[in-house]
């Protein structure tokens, strides 16, 4: 099933944007990268506005990120990393299914994330894509159901995303399903500045 890339919109799903890292590794805030004279974040927020009603971002920096045009929020369980926004995006947003992504993945496509949530079914608490043997735990759609169980996972001190894996129902999506979507590029996220020189030679920017 291809969803167009623009035109289609999920009516009961929201998209989440985790922009709560301190990009150490970067030594600056990758979300305001510019790629083709446009900041990653706005890419972004641009390709999920296309197909979700409603876009939150989360951050514990909100007034970097005020003039955006989306809701934001801040973790509600502090410096527990990515999960912790997850748990705060959830917890924020008004539907059940929701598309997470991280602000450092410049090539995420909206169509991507209206296939993972018509792949979610009811028996489902999270739709997860598999790229190159691995599940991509920060480009995959949650459920409010998993709220309670990120919840005592970081009261036990875990903070590792996929934790929650083993203790929810996870529909994990096949890498050919995903060739459709670009493939594993799709998924490519900056982590230092060499990732960022890789940026520029990919097919997208040759």
């Amino acid at each position: 099933m291809k969803f167009p890339r623009s035109g289609f919109v999920v009516m009961k799903a929201a998209g989440i944007i985790l922009a709560g890292g301190k990009s150490s590794r970067f030594q600056g805030n990758k979300a305001f990268v510019e790629l083709a004279s446009q900041r990653i974040i706005d890419r972004i927020i641009f390709t999920l506005k296309e197909v979700f009603p409603k876009v939150i971002l989360v951050t514990n920096t909100p007034e970097e990120y005020k003039t955006l045009g989306v809701e934001i929020v801040s973790d509600l369980i502090p410096c527990q990393g990515p999960l912790s926004g997850i748990h705060a995006g959830l917890f924020t947003s008004p539907f059940d299914l929701n598309f997470v992504v991280a602000c450092d993945m410049p090539f995420v496509r909206g169509d991507l994330g209206a296939y993972l949530v018509k792949r979610a079914t009811l028996d489902d608490d999270i739709v997860v894509p598999v790229v190159n043997g691995y599940p991509e735990p920060l480009c995959a759609v949650y459920r409010k159901s998993c709220i309670s169980v990120i919840e005592s996972t970081l009261e036990a001190g875990i903070r590792k995303v996929t934790s929650i894996y083993q203790l929810l129902r996870v529909r994990y999506v096949p890498e050919e399903e995903l060739e459709v979507f670009g493939g594993a590029e799709t998924f490519f996220n900056i982590n230092t500045r060499e990732d960022l020189k890789k940026v520029f030679q990919m097919s997208k920017f040759k």
